[in-house]
């Protein structure tokens, strides 16, 4: 694993933080950093990341999350991009990103080690070897400034602590032409299983796109076909 300068010093202190907290990031996927700033306390489900792993993984999650929709709607045009998945939990988007840029980088950002040794331990099953797991902060998510193509987060924005601050430091990742990806549940949503957290840590759509405009992002488009998330796309503002 590759690790930014500014990250190497602090790397054995996420670690233990992650593992105290038992928390993914997010995974931004599914996955999550830390509750929203209303509320320090954790939602419980994510206590167990190998149960997560279950979860995220549930074949039953396709027909409501459509993977397959999310992806074709990045419009990922250049085989070589360099991806991050902010969340990336179990790989359930990262690897499916990662077919989309053979040539490029995906990485598989978060918080706990035992996502990352999964993902490790698939990729190349998967026929993903592009995936570079990336152990982050929960302030922070380490990446190099001004590289990234694309950086996606889907149900990670809910868990994000000090958002604005967080989501100025992934604009400041992007590429000049970069675009950001965010999924969240809609605080209304009737989401089956165990994937979402309680509707007292969702974030509604208006508030994530004030917060969003405030970290200097400007809304692009919005897809609407998902059920029981909303869907931005955002490029850096002028």
């Amino acid at each position: 694993m590759t690790y930014p300068v500014r990250m190497r010093g602090r790397r054995e202190q996420g670690r233990r933080f992650a593992r105290g907290a038992g928390l993914s990031l997010i995974v931004c996927a599914f996955t999550g950093f830390v509750a929203c700033a209303t509320n320090n306390q954790l939602p419980r489900h994510y206590d167990d990341p190998d149960h997560m792993i279950e979860v995220f993984e549930t074949p039953e999650r396709d027909a409501w999350a459509k993977p397959d929709q999310v992806v074709r709607a990045l419009m990922i045009e250049n085989d070589s991009a360099v991806v991050a998945d902010i969340g990336a939990g179990s790989g359930y988007f990262t690897r499916r990103i990662a077919l989309e840029a053979p040539a490029g980088k995906v990485y598989a950002v978060d918080v706990d080690d035992k996502f990352r040794t999964y993902i490790e331990r698939n990729r190349e099953s998967w026929g993903t070897p592009n995936i570079e797991p990336h152990l982050a902060f929960y302030d922070d998510p380490a990446l190099p400034e001004h590289a990234i193509d694309l950086i996606f987060m889907s149900n990670t924005y809910a868990f994000l602590r000090n958002r604005v601050p967080y989501l100025t430091k992934l604009r400041e990742a992007l590429a000049p032409q970069g675009r950001l990806a965010v999924i969240n549940f809609k605080p209304d949503a009737q989401v089956p299983g165990d994937a979402a957290p309680d509707p007292s840590y969702r974030v509604p759509r208006d508030t994530a796109l004030r917060e969003l405009t405030e970290a200097g992002f400007v809304l692009e488009r919005e897809e609407t076909f998902l059920e029981h998330q909303y869907f931005l796309i955002l490029r850096v503002g002028p």
